[in-house]
């Protein structure tokens, strides 16, 4: 039984322990069931409910409805297919590194002037109130004041539940906030970075791929995906 319970996903070239161990470690703090998700061949996992490919994600998902994925990145598996398979799904999705540390202690959410960056707050909110996390909200170096209200937001959020969270200055714009501190979260012992997806894909992003893929490629800790609510927010003419 998967309904509402958090997915581990692997390969034939992972083990998925690390992912577990994020899973377990978080599921019981939220008190949900973790189940496994294997991609590649049923003969070998029985243990596990198979997909046999990536882009079957999507449909495993509508089907079972789980509360959260927690992907293991195999070391020569492409990023991109598993964000292709999950773009249209409407719970949260964490990549994991074999042999990452989990810890909850301290998480990062660094906050842009779009819209939908508020829907990473009752995420973070989570860690807050189930995992006792220190939150810290990463402001960009932005001239308009979307960025503040948007943080305001959060705020308002985290008051209602009394959560320890701080606010900082980035270094970075809205545009590059994100990858500024998932670069530095190693250094400043965040054990997670939360990040939203990108609404739509441009013609660099095809070409070079999109700003979380490349932020997945270069973290050294779990990254927590959100994707925008395409319902909620519409483009302006």
């Amino acid at each position: 039984m998967t309904e509402g319970a958090i997915i581990v996903i692997s390969d034939e070239e992972s083990n998925g322990l690390t992912a577990l161990n994020f899973a377990n470690k978080f599921g019981k703090s939220i008190k949900r069931t973790v189940n496994s998700w294997k991609i590649g061949n049923e003969e070998s996992n029985k243990d596990a409910i198979t997909l046999k490919k990536i882009s079957d994600i999507d449909s495993f998902v509508n089907q079972y409805e789980p509360a959260m994925l927690v992907i293991e990145l195999s070391e020569n598996r492409k990023i991109q297919p598993y964000l292709s398979a999950c773009r249209e799904l409407r719970i949260p999705y964490c990549f994991v590194k074999p042999n990452q540390t989990i810890d909850f202690s301290n998480i990062a959410v660094p906050v842009s002037f779009l819209m939908e960056e508020k829907e990473k707050a009752p995420f973070a909110g989570l860690f807050g109130r189930f995992c006792q996390s220190k939150i810290t909200i990463f402001e960009p170096k932005d001239y308009g004041t979307k960025a503040q209200e948007n943080i305001q937001a959060f705020c308002t959020l985290f008051d209602s539940f009394q959560l320890k969270y701080t606010i900082c200055k980035g270094k970075k714009d809205s545009f590059g906030i994100e990858q500024e501190i998932t670069l530095a979260a190693p250094t400043n012992n965040f054990g997670i970075v939360i990040v939203s997806a990108s609404r739509e894909y441009g013609l660099d992003d095809i070409l070079f791929g999109c700003k979380e893929n490349k932020i997945i490629r270069k973290a050294q800790v779990p990254i927590m995906l959100i994707n925008p609510r395409a319902d909620l927010y519409t483009l302006c003419d």
